[in-house]
């Protein structure tokens, strides 16, 4: 009786044994000149959120855990951000060995997903390196005709390093980083390109959460201009209301695209206040679109900044609908409205919005 206990015992923990265990990251890391007990944090990149952190202990220090996609690009960082690393996570052994101070040259092993990131910024490091090496240049510079000739410069270096991206994309339909580049500019490139890229992603990349982003923009995008009827939307205002553009009726609308942590919005916050307490009572209208994901961060800019014309968000931050659907790939912009809901100027700033309202409501 007891042998047959004992075996049957044993059966039990053999077929425990063989039940596979749920698959996790680990990651092992060396860290020189950062003090023990110093924490270390892991934040995914979007959204903002931090989804681990240890202690350093002896130099080394260790984290584990779980995520639901094939590979997430995160930042491994100390407090502040005085140190920090961008990488991409995986479902696998990832090994970290970094210096204080060096974050970003540190080594990085076991992710597939972040060694073929890396071959890409090796494809665009000469163009990033020279529009750098023209920029440092740019700046010791005054003479006006060497300057222009210098922005032309750049500009060549970083539509070479665009185009080196693209061509990954192009060449990479099954790759997560490609996705990833798309999503990222699919704004700035523009309808017409990305729908070409995204087209030929494979079934896989276009299930992935880049792949739906990418979807949303193409399906949103109405590629607005001037001259164009304004595109219709709604979205919640500070107060947890729904409010629709087309609820602003018979006034010059400006649509005015920002966020807390944009800083040129927020120094153009005081005059755009100035220019809305003087013209408000003749006619004209704001309705801010944050592109924040804080909400607490989104209100405690509207309060400080004293913003007191309706300000909404959907929290989506650079995927804010409205932003998708106007194809705002850069903030501060703007779109001014007239009476008939035609878009009639676009990124009118400082002193040219306010001569442009002084025509338009003497």
């Amino acid at each position: 009786m007891k042998y047959l206990f004992l075996l049957l015992a044993a059966c039990i923990l053999s077929a425990f044994a063989f039940i596979p265990t749920a698959p996790g990251y680990r990651i092992d890391g060396t860290v020189t000149g950062i003090p023990d007990n110093t924490w270390l944090y892991l934040r995914t990149a979007t959204p903002d959120k931090e989804i681990d952190s240890c202690r350093v202990n002896g130099g080394k220090f260790s984290m584990s855990g779980q995520i639901t996609e094939k590979a997430v690009p995160v930042y491994l960082h100390t407090a502040k951000y005085t140190n920090y690393v961008h990488f991409w996570l995986e479902n696998t052994i990832i090994n970290i060995t970094v210096k204080a101070g060096e974050f970003k040259k540190g080594l990085i092993s076991g992710s597939a997903t972040e060694d073929e990131d890396r071959r890409l910024d090796q494809l665009r490091k000469p163009h990033s390196m020279a529009a750098d090496s023209l920029e440092q240049i740019l700046d010791k510079t005054k003479d006006s005709t060497e300057r222009r000739s210098l922005l032309i410069n750049i500009r060549a270096a970083n539509d070479k390093g665009k185009e080196v991206e693209k061509e990954w994309v192009r060449k990479h339909p099954n790759s997560l980083v490609a996705a990833n580049i798309l999503n990222i500019y699919a704004t700035g490139w523009g309808k017409e390109t990305t729908q070409a890229l995204y087209q030929q992603l494979s079934l896989e990349m276009k299930a992935t959460r880049y792949g739906r982003e990418i979807s949303d923009y193409l399906s949103l995008n109405k590629n607005l201009k001037v001259g164009d009827h304004y595109a219709d939307f709604e979205q919640v205002n500070t107060a947890g209301k729904v409010v629709r553009l087309s609820q602003i009726r018979g006034k010059y609308i400006l649509l005015d695209f920002w966020a807390s942590w944009c800083g040129p919005c927020r120094e153009e916050n005081p005059q755009l206040a100035q220019t809305y307490a003087r013209f408000k009572d003749k006619g004209f209208a704001i309705l801010g679109v944050s592109m924040d994901e804080n909400k607490s961060q989104w209100l405690q800019a509207v309060k400080k900044d004293q913003l007191t014309w309706e300000n909404v968000s959907d929290l989506r931050g650079d995927k804010n609908k409205a932003t998708l659907m106007y194809g705002v790939s850069a903030i501060p912009n703007n779109f001014l409205i007239d009476q008939n809901g035609i878009i009639i100027a676009k990124n009118l700033r400082g002193r040219a919005l306010d001569t442009q309202l002084e025509k338009l409501l003497p």
